[in-house]
């Protein structure tokens, strides 16, 4: 899921949905599988998604074709563009006026189900003899189970990767990154490519941003986390002395006159890290496969590889996915599992990959893309160093994330040393979750 969707679902979520529970929609009748269509009347479903608005997206292609092979059912797609989706869906839960079916992004996955809103699938798919959950990449269906129960069905993902901007490399006559690169390796490659001009810096090296997803896999690296393993405590992870030590250096990439990485306020200014990556402005980022649609838009000439090691080999890596839940209050449960399949099926999982902004879910299109992708190739290997982060394995998940997100922001700001920041960030952490 694209980071700025998650990080606006994850602030709203938890306020929202306390109001579930006891709303009463208009659209939503509880535990009724089906209404069926008595009458002759089709059954209406709606579906949603973030994104894509246009005429000829793939998801509007997919609902013309569910209603063509489906004449009992009537599918309504309402894409929410930009960054309204969170704030749309959250509150169309809690009013009980949200569409059949709904896209979910991983880090918000556990949140979703933790509040109820989503119905899990494990009995629809025993009684369809004709689904087979072995179509699917296993890492992602493995993603898509919370406590034993399956409630998500893939539409694509991303891993996380190394993306290069090779015209800066080649100007600078450094090689690019290998596979043996350990993160110290790329810290020292982002100084021979930082360039400043009478005091003003019009290049930087990598991006040392706030988004939490890099900074994981960093820390990973580094034998550590936010939190501990159940997501039930911060208190000696969050602010671990191998913690302090990792984000020590880390923040000290954006910070001083000797920085390789953006300020927020820098990448604010030249107008975001895409950009300045497009604009020969930034050598190196971590992000995923999603920034494609950008790059080959522009003339930049650029490379992906491996998210680097760990002093000690370790390496990790985070899948960006989001899958199809089911509204736990909709009239039509089975409708809408018939649905879910079309939207997560062979089909859309080609329609969505051929033009190489994301990953296929299925193991068949999969492995037909790694038999002709060569240049994106050590994006779709960095599947196999993938993680959890604390949002997939608790529902105390946001509370770890919205703690750390604060402490580094002081930190960014000068307001507390990393240690202090950490400290009180874990206090805070461990204060809410009890």
């Amino acid at each position: 899921m694209k980071k700025t969707v998650s990080m606006k679902i994850a602030s709203v979520l938890a306020g929202v949905m306390l109001l579930s529970a006891c709303s009463a929609g208009n659209t939503n009748t509880g535990n009724n599988e089906s209404s069926g269509n008595a009458g002759g009347k089709k059954v209406q479903l709606t579906f949603t998604t973030w994104g894509d608005v246009t005429s000829g997206s793939s998801e509007q292609q997919l609902a013309d074709e569910f209603n063509a092979a489906h004449p009992d059912i009537e599918v309504k797609f309402e894409p929410v563009p930009g960054d309204g989706y969170a704030t749309k869906l959250t509150t169309s839960l809690a009013s009980g006026t949200a569409a059949d079916v709904f896209l979910i992004g991983e880090g918000d996955f556990y949140s979703y189900v933790d509040k109820g809103v989503v119905e899990p699938l494990d009995d629809y798919i025993a009684k369809d003899s004709t689904f087979d959950l072995a179509m699917y990449q296993k890492d992602l269906i493995d993603m898509e189970r919370i406590n034993d129960k399956l409630y998500y069905l893939p539409k694509d993902f991303n891993p996380l990767a190394l993306w290069y901007n090779k015209r800066i490399f080649d100007e600078a006559g450094v090689p690019y990154p290998s596979d043996d690169w350990t993160w110290d390796d790329m810290f020292a490659t982002a100084k021979k490519l930082t360039k400043q001009e009478n005091g003003k810096y019009t290049q930087f090296g990598f991006n040392a941003g706030t988004w939490e997803y890099p900074i994981y896999t960093y820390l990973w690296t580094n034998g550590t986390d936010i939190a501990n393993e159940e997501g039930t405590k911060a208190e000696g992870f969050m602010n671990s002395e191998k913690t302090v030590q990792a984000m020590e250096k880390y923040v000290a990439l954006s910070k001083g006159d000797g920085r390789v990485s953006p300020t927020p306020q820098d990448t604010q200014t030249m107008g975001g890290d895409s950009s300045m990556f497009m604009t020969d402005k930034l050598a190196m980022m971590v992000t995923g496969r999603w920034i494609k649609s950008d790059l080959d838009k522009s003339n930049v000439e650029y490379g992906s590889a491996l998210i680097p090691k760990g002093a000690d080999g370790e390496r990790a890596g985070i899948i960006a996915a989001a899958g199809w839940a089911m509204n736990s209050k909709t009239k039509h449960k089975a409708e809408a599992f018939e649905l879910m399949k079309w939207l997560s099926g062979t089909d859309a999982q080609k329609l969505r990959s051929k033009n190489g902004l994301v990953l296929p879910a299925t193991v068949a299109e999969l492995d037909q893309v790694k038999t002709t992708e060569e240049k994106d190739k050590p994006v779709i290997e960095m599947m196999n160093f993938a993680r959890k982060p604390v949002t997939m394995r608790s529902a105390n998940g946001p509370i770890f994330k919205e703690a750390f997100t604060q402490a580094l922001e002081k930190i960014l700001l000068g307001k507390l040393d990393v240690k202090s920041a950490l400290d009180e960030a874990a206090k805070t952490a461990d204060s809410k979750i009890k």
